[in-house]
């Protein structure tokens, strides 16, 4: 049997098929496309990725608080240091410099007392003093040159010293030890008390 042309094929010729049986494949729709989904509520995936993202954030916040919890009494020091400086401003009125270097001394020695075990800096004082500031700002300035006011060369009965120079050695030594101790690598600190 041959087939007339048409755009499909049915297995089965129109006369064959049950009354209403074309009415009925008629009557069929196309199949719908679901609806493409919305943007709220968001996947399985975007949840975690938030939620990794947030505790990225609460971190990260946490430990800048932290941070600038720890660097408060050096940037106070700091503050401090500042005033010292705008009080001396280039030079000293004689008389008072054992006063004005006595003043940085105990500025450092607060701030080494937060930095460093109270059993290691606390007792420390003239050369031994000198040279623990010497060993945890990694420099020789204050045994060898400007620092040597800081020591015990402030009771002595003539003082003279540069205190914009001091005021620099002391602002770099704080700077340094902003976020914590730092020593120099292979000196250990605790050789200051020796």
């Amino acid at each position: 049997m041959i087939y007339p042309a048409r755009d499909f094929w049915l297995p089965w010729s129109s006369e064959s098929l049950p009354p209403g049986s074309l009415d009925l494949l008629n009557a069929l729709r196309d199949i719908r496309e679901p609806a493409v989904p919305g943007f709220w509520p968001p996947a399985p995936g975007w949840w975690l990725l938030a939620a990794g993202l947030l505790v990225m954030a609460i971190m990260l916040v946490w430990r800048a608080w932290r941070r600038r919890q720890r660097q408060r009494p050096i940037r106070r020091a700091l503050e401090e240091l500042q005033r010292w400086q705008t009080r001396t401003a280039g030079s000293i009125k004689a008389g008072t410099e054992a006063e004005a270097a006595s003043e940085l001394a105990a500025l450092l020695k607060r701030a080494a007392l937060t930095r460093y075990p109270r059993q290691t800096v606390a007792r420390l004082s003239g050369d031994a003093w000198l040279a623990f500031l010497d060993r945890s700002g990694d420099t020789d300035r204050f045994s060898r040159g400007a620092g040597r006011a800081l020591g015990d060369l402030r009771y002595a009965p003539v003082l003279t010293f540069d205190p914009d120079a001091l005021a620099a050695l002391a602002r770099q030594w704080l700077q340094r030890h902003l976020d914590g101790p730092r020593p120099a690598s292979g000196r250990p600190l605790t050789e200051a008390a020796a």
